[in-house]
């Protein structure tokens, strides 16, 4: 694979990316994406719009990287935070009227304020919370970057216009970046494409905000999808539901851009030092385990591996680099694990860091609930250092479906304990006489050719 960076035959881009570095770990993926385009384009104008967080240098996930990352200009643009100011409006009146409150009762000659009998409060109460509830989820409207989007619109307009951009880029999620590129292309008439890096409509982590704002999230996903002079999606699944979705449009506005892999953030990449011995089969695996991304099937394959392979002085260690949450107390269910070290829970760590982590593992796993047109994005970091992959997931999701399709590493369900142990004694009992050169599809993988097909549509579609 060549190194030459793609070109943009002159043409002006304005990146529309709520996450761009630093940031904190929940923005890697999001910011990785853009982040690996910019570095892989050259011969053109790269302008990245996001947000203005303030993020302590501890906090950085991203903290390796140095901005620009390829002499883009990168505008910051600050939230308008109207629920905050609500609430600090709301504090400001309720401590003047708790004052004339106070001056009244003491003067003997009124009733506290707001005061209601116990039925009346809790009606008031119920009624209130309902209101409150709505305006909250307006103005986190479609997701928690929803106060993001007026500034956005009204700075991104600024920015097309002073440096005569050619077209504009937007990712999601969050949805709030599509909804800003969708505008700013309207009021500057410039072309726009969206990337969609996950489902908006039928994404089975959608926590809903009313009938009234979902129907209107949808409205927004179709204005977005039809506008656009092109549709990213990353999955092959994902771009099969837009077809289904949007008949009405023609298939060629719609293409595939997988996240893929940069090997520029692995040239350098050293693995750290092992802390186990060479009889032991270290499984590592980094990020959030939450929810439906539950460990226990690969937990309970361990304890039943590490006894079979007990007298033998191998053993099979499973390491967790970041938060877990799930609907048990992983510390206490699987106390005996954490005792004896065949499970090690570390605390969350920059990317880079954990790049390095993953690298000195014998194995590396995937987590991933069957959702039908979502991959992780990790998938694409355990392609880049180049390790064995053990994937827990269901066949017929879009993960499943790709590791069986690429070959890319084991495939277990999340109720097959048996089969998992059989494989992790297996591979525990052959580590010392086996070598991995990796997966054949790899390169497939490898940004630098996903960002030409960028480049294409930015070229043919800029004005």
């Amino acid at each position: 694979m060549t190194n030459t960076k793609v070109d943009l035959q002159g043409k002006k881009v304005l990146f529309i990316a709520y996450f761009y570095p630093p940031t904190e770990s929940t923005g890697v993926p999001g910011s990785m994406r853009t982040v690996k385009f910019v570095r892989n384009l050259s011969n053109g104008e790269c302008h990245v719009m996001t947000s203005a967080h303030s993020i302590p240098e501890r906090d950085n996930a991203l903290n390796h990287l140095s901005i620009p990352i390829n002499g883009e200009h990168v505008h910051r643009v600050a939230s308008w935070d109207i629920f905050k100011l609500l609430l600090f409006v709301r504090q400001k009146l309720r401590n003047f009227f708790q004052q004339g409150s106070n001056g009244a009762k003491n003067s003997g000659t009124s009733k506290p304020v707001f005061k209601h009998t116990q039925s009346e409060h809790g009606s008031v109460k119920s009624g209130f919370q309902r209101l409150k509830d709505f305006i909250y989820n307006l103005c986190y409207f479609p997701d928690q970057a929803g106060p993001w989007i007026i500034p956005a619109v009204l700075a991104g307009r600024r920015i097309v216009r002073k440096h005569n951009m050619d077209i504009i880029f937007a990712t999601g999620s969050p949805w709030s970046g599509l909804i800003t590129g969708y505008l700013i292309s309207k009021l500057t008439g410039k072309p726009f494409i969206a990337d969609f890096r996950d489902p908006w409509m039928n994404n089975p982590f959608h926590q809903s905000k009313g009938a009234l704002l979902d129907r209107w999230g949808a409205s927004l996903e179709r204005k977005v999808v039809q506008h656009a002079s092109a549709v990213s999606l990353n999955t092959p699944p994902l771009m099969e539901e837009f077809l289904t979705r949007y008949p009405q449009l023609k298939s060629d506005k719609f293409f595939i851009m997988p996240n893929g892999f940069d090997p520029a953030d692995f040239d350098n990449l050293k693995p750290e030092p092992r802390l186990n011995d060479e009889n032991t089969l270290l499984l590592c695996h980094a990020g959030f385990l939450y929810g439906v991304r539950d460990p226990e099937v690969l937990l309970e394959a361990i304890k039943a591996a590490n006894q079979r392979l007990s007298g033998s002085g191998k053993r099979v260690v499973f390491r967790q680099i970041g938060d877990v949450q799930l609907n048990y107390d992983i510390h206490e269910r699987y106390a005996d694990l954490i005792h004896d070290r065949s499970l090690i829970i570390d605390a969350p760590r920059p990317y880079q860091e954990c790049l390095s982590a993953l690298a000195a593992a014998d194995a590396v796993v995937n987590v991933q609930p069957a959702t039908q047109s979502q991959i992780p994005s990790k998938l694409y970091d355990y392609l880049g250092i180049n390790r064995p992959i053990i994937n827990i997931t269901s066949r017929d999701g879009a993960l499943g479906q790709l590791v069986t399709d690429k070959q890319l590493g084991i495939l277990v369900g999340f109720d097959e304990v048996a089969a998992l142990t059989d494989i992790l004694v297996g591979e525990a009992d052959a580590k010392a006489n086996r070598t991995f050169s990796g997966y054949e599809s790899r390169d497939e993988f490898n940004i630098r050719s996903i960002s030409g097909i960028l480049a294409d549509k930015l070229v043919r579609y800029s004005i």
